[in-house]
């Protein structure tokens, strides 16, 4: 489905003359379909890179405030 995108019943019992016509018409759906992937994917990547970058400053913000509660113990064991 990520290749050629959703089609009807109609779509798939096309014949010869049909497909032929229809193949550019695949052409650029599919590289419509795979411009919209890649947007997608990017637009992932880059909310996992600020998920990760914060999560990482709260990490070191709690180790902060565990050194100020008790110093002596030194870093937390996870």
């Amino acid at each position: 489905m990520v290749e050629k995108g959703l089609s009807s019943v109609n779509d798939q019992s096309q014949t010869g003359a049909d497909a032929d016509t229809s193949s550019d018409d695949n052409d650029t759906m599919d590289a419509q379909l795979e411009e919209r992937l890649s947007h997608h994917l990017a637009g992932l990547q880059q909310v996992l890179t600020h998920l990760t970058r914060d999560a990482n400053a709260l990490t070191r913000r709690y180790s902060q405030i565990l050194e100020q509660i008790s110093p002596s113990e030194g870093q937390p064991s996870w």
